[in-house]
């Protein structure tokens, strides 16, 4: 067995390792963590044992800056990365509101906030895989 990819293979590794800790109860783990980390771990031991993946991975990875800002201009790190602002925003926001002003952000605003999330978490999944798209159909 050879390892192709050094970093994904570690990364899987590691998720992998939580798994005795699940089993042992160590850590409580409900069956959609078991499988969650199952598949994590799987994704990244594929990447790092299998040479076209890894093949791919390491052709995106090369292209993925040039490829978005050719497609989404030169803001494309922060559309790619728009859950991220989001969340950075949000939290510096409100946090700032409650210990200067000590006011408790209610809840309606809470809820507009995890939907404007989630938006923008698909919104920012539709952007990476035009981008991988466009990746492969250069390199093909």
């Amino acid at each position: 067995m050879k390892i192709y990819h050094k970093n994904y293979f570690v990364f899987g590794f590691i998720s992998l390792c939580a798994l005795p800790l699940f089993a042992l109860n160590i850590i409580k783990a409900d069956w959609w963590q078991w499988g969650i980390t199952l598949a994590i771990s799987a994704k990244f031991l594929y990447v790092g044992l299998s040479k076209p993946e890894s093949e791919q991975q390491s052709r995106i990875e090369k292209n993925y800056r040039r490829v978005s800002q050719e497609l989404y201009g030169k803001y494309a790190v922060v559309k790619t990365n728009l859950p991220l602002v989001i969340l950075v925003a949000f939290f510096t926001i409100t946090l700032f509101i409650r210990l200067v002003f000590n006011i408790v952000i209610p809840a309606c605003i809470v809820v507009c906030f995890l939907i404007v999330l989630t938006v923008s978490v698909f919104y920012s999944i539709g952007l990476d895989r035009k981008i991988k798209e466009h990746i492969d159909n250069d390199t093909n």
